[in-house]
């Protein structure tokens, strides 16, 4: 074979090669219907695809995040229902009557009893848990009981908060001290214990019994405090379930507009499959066409030794 034919020979050889390497690159790209399989093949576009990338990471971990304050927020809301029902269901009603001076020292101890189990509910209700076991009114001090066997407040100052948006961080949890009072005048837990504890004192006379009906009275303020004090809570809570729903609809839209960007810009829209069928086929012909040209020259180069 002569340094001419030799050459043409190899030229032909590195065009067969780079059609077969062209023609698997347009059936790699028809196959996974995406114009753009590495950085090399668009730069800009491969840059403006990874910012696109990390903004669908983002909203994908805000969404979870929304999900979690969703989720703490309904559980407190579902708490506070039953905190509610308990404050309300007749407890003003039960306290006053223990100032009836009809009421014998046997009926203020049975009212005592009553009230001493509608302590013992409000505090385990104080002293929920989630899922996790971890104590929801507690602040950021989840891993200890925020309240005490006589009502006090040990747990967390600060609420929790999460960001919930790009620019949006919101309060997900309210402390023990926030929904109940605790430390102040109207503090439940105080109220009821000075109002068992005053049923159980006997009672004399008349500054006995008006020293009972103080205490009583006291009780009931702090009662309807809590219970004007739950609503404002809970009008909070349902304030921020309704912003973080809103924030999810605005998170799918800006997730529709962000992937249909991707998909323009890696090229694998309508448009671009077209595209890619297309090139995919005059790579296949371009691919036979050199293979039928590389037969001819070995042919051509066999009969030539053999002449």
């Amino acid at each position: 074979m002569r340094i001419s034919s030799l050459y043409q020979y190899q030229s032909q050889i590195d065009k067969l090669s780079s059609a077969m390497n062209r023609y698997n690159d347009d059936y790699t790209r028809l196959s996974s219907l995406q114009m753009i399989l590495k950085p090399s093949d668009d730069p800009a576009a491969s840059s403006q695809a990874i910012i696109y990338q990390n903004s669908l990471a983002q909203l994908e971990q805000y969404d979870t995040a929304r999900q979690h304050a969703e989720d703490m927020l309904g559980q407190q809301d579902n708490i506070l229902n039953s905190v509610s029902n308990i404050l309300t269901k007749n407890l003003a009603e039960k306290i006053v009557a223990g100032g009836n001076g009809t009421y014998s020292a046997e009926d203020r101890e049975a009212l005592a009893q009553e009230l001493e189990g509608i302590r013992d509910t409000l505090m385990g209700l104080a002293n929920s848990r989630n899922s996790n076991g971890r104590y929801i009114f507690a602040g950021y001090n989840t891993g200890k009981a925020p309240f005490e066997e006589d009502g006090t407040y040990i747990g967390g100052s600060t609420p929790m908060t999460q960001k919930v948006a790009d620019s949006t961080e919101m309060q997900v949890s309210f402390t023990g001290s926030e929904v109940f009072l605790s430390g102040s005048e109207h503090d439940p837990f105080n109220a009821l214990n000075n109002a068992i504890d005053a049923l159980r004192e006997p009672i004399e006379d008349d500054a006995g019994r008006e020293k009972l009906q103080q205490t009583l009275d006291s009780a009931n303020v702090a009662i309807k405090k809590n219970i004007d004090n739950l609503g404002k809570v809970q009008a909070t809570i349902g304030t921020n379930l309704q912003q973080l729903e809103m924030l999810g609809l605005s998170s799918e839209t800006s997730k529709i507009d962000i992937q249909t960007r991707l998909e323009q810009t890696l090229g694998n829209g309508t448009e671009a499959f077209s595209t890619m069928v297309t090139q995919s086929k005059l790579s296949e012909f371009a691919l036979q066409s050199s293979f039928m040209v590389f037969q001819s020259m070995q042919q051509l180069s066999l009969f030539n030794m053999l002449r």
